[in-house]
């Protein structure tokens, strides 16, 4: 390779590193500006723009979060329906998945048509309403796990991971007399920890960014999630500016906008310090299962 070349494959380098660092930033100051905002003082910020560093730096905002009784019974409301709804989905979904792997399974292709059509077309919010209602459901905490232990997509991711598994190894074991579940639970499982991970992953965000099913069928605020009183805090911040622009607020009025960027980055921390300890599992898994799905 000649100067002139390797001056060129130099400056390439040096733009695509360039461009990748200003697209990072772009990506990450959203997140930044939250946490900022959120150690800033309600009425600094108002009068301040906060760009770079908090206005009035103060850990108010994360008090009111922490002694607030509501905010708190709604995030371990959160925790247990994202504990409870991974646990109930794995269970179901691979139930399924290694049922539907089995090619001695009869009607097996009918089989796997049928789970997957709901994914194209679905019952309707009004008839799932009324199934909801005839089934108890409505101020029950089930509502959060029970219609969602099932995941057409997640089935056939893992079910594709399955299929890479030796038969051989269930031949083996079932030589030796294990059964259907013994050879799920004992070695199908521990060897497809990077789809179960993965499936974790996608029902785990699901279910503690999940805010639209409570606004439906919960009433009681004790079974409230963190991301309705997220949503909660937003409607009252977007009262509290139109009465800031109309003049007729008072100081407490307007810390909303602090409040909610405090109850944000609570409801976001849980996930991004998981995520590092999956990441491995997280990305193998989605390779090997989405080669064949």
């Amino acid at each position: 390779m000649n100067v002139k070349d390797k001056r060129g494959s130099m400056i390439y380098g040096i733009s695509i590193r360039c461009i990748l660092i200003i697209i990072s930033i772009l990506m990450l100051y959203p997140f930044y500006y939250c946490i900022i905002y959120s150690f800033s003082n309600s009425k600094a910020a108002m009068v301040t723009n906060v760009v770079l560093w908090p206005a009035g730096f103060t850990f108010e905002n994360y008090s009111y979060v922490f002694v607030n009784g509501m905010v708190m019974n709604a995030f371990m409301v959160s925790v247990l329906r994202t504990v409870a709804g991974i646990a109930w989905a794995l269970f179901c979904t691979g139930l399924a998945a290694y049922a539907i792997s089995k090619k001695t399974l009869p009607f097996n292709r009918m089989i796997s048509i049928f789970f997957v059509v709901p994914m194209y077309i679905s019952g309707g919010l009004i008839p799932t309403y009324v199934l909801y209602h005839d089934l108890h459901l409505f101020n029950n905490f089930l509502v959060y796990i029970l219609p969602h232990g099932f995941w057409a997509f997640n089935m056939l991711l893992m079910r594709s991971y399955f299929d890479t598994i030796p038969p051989s190894l269930e031949e083996a074991a079932k030589i030796d007399g294990a059964g259907d579940f013994r050879v799920l639970f004992k070695i199908i499982v521990p060897l497809s920890m990077p789809i179960i991970a993965v499936i974790a992953m996608y029902v785990g965000v699901w279910h503690w960014n999940e805010w639209f099913e409570p606004l439906l069928y919960v009433t009681k605020q004790n079974l409230k999630p963190l991301q309705s009183i997220l949503q909660r805090i937003i409607m009252e911040t977007l009262g509290s500016v139109m009465e800031a622009q109309s003049g007729r607020v008072t100081e407490h009025a307007v810390s909303g906008t602090s409040i909610q960027m405090a109850t944000l980055v609570v409801s976001t921390v849980p996930i991004v310090l998981i995520y590092p300890f999956l990441q491995k599992y997280f990305i193998k898994g989605t390779m090997l299962g989405a080669v064949k799905a």
